[in-house]
């Protein structure tokens, strides 16, 4: 018994990475003969952009196990995210949209993050300042500048998300940019870029 209780665990962690996708599911939840029939409701990048309850009304399956399914992709955003934030180099919006694209892109409502960066422009650290409703999120000016100052920022930069695809700027946007942008400056901590990612990965630079 002891041995099967040891053996068991490493034989499925050596499956790891070369599991299908259908199978990394079934690992996840527990349930064998699952993966197919929930990835025949959507392709895997549609199904990490549900909530527990839509995913569990897409795949029929219980909210209990929705919600671990959730969790696990909403783990693998983080990860992946991390990786790339870590010490990137975000000089410009291409740079911003790759490194918060794999954060924001996939979700259905706005968020709107923050990165502090050094002298050289790279990340100190990252934190999210607003989540919104699927068209609109907010953070107010002091709320955004504080942020920056308690992450000891240099100069920093914004990204949030447009879950309709659309990264056009809305007018609340381009206000929002320019009045931090002359507020940072008299603070000395600059706001160097602020972009919209999309789904797509479409993007658009308020400022750059």
């Amino acid at each position: 018994m002891t041995s099967a209780t040891v053996d068991a665990p490493a034989a499925t962690a050596a499956e790891i990475p070369t599991a299908t996708e259908a199978g990394l599911i079934e690992m996840v939840l527990g349930i064998p003969a699952v993966g197919p029939r929930i990835l025949g409701t959507a392709a895997l990048p549609s199904l990490g952009r549900l909530s527990p309850a839509a995913l569990a009304e897409r795949t029929q399956i219980a909210l209990l196990d929705a919600t671990r399914l959730a969790a696990a992709f909403e783990l693998g955003r983080r990860a992946h995210a991390a990786r790339a934030r870590r010490g990137a180099l975000l000089t410009d919006a291409a740079r911003v949209a790759r490194t918060f694209g794999p954060k924001l892109a996939s979700l259905v409502h706005e968020e709107l993050w923050i990165a502090s960066l050094d002298s050289h422009g790279r990340v100190r650290e990252t934190r999210m300042l607003a989540r919104g409703v699927d068209d609109a999120v907010y953070a107010g000016r002091a709320t955004i500048l504080r942020a920056a100052l308690d992450m000891a920022a240099v100069s920093f930069v914004l990204a949030h998300n447009h879950p309709s695809g659309d990264p056009t700027p809305t007018a609340e946007d381009e206000a929002m940019t320019q009045q931090l942008r002359d507020l940072s400056h008299e603070l000395n901590v600059p706001l160097r870029a602020h972009v919209i990612v999309t789904p797509s990965g479409r993007y658009s630079a308020v400022l750059e």
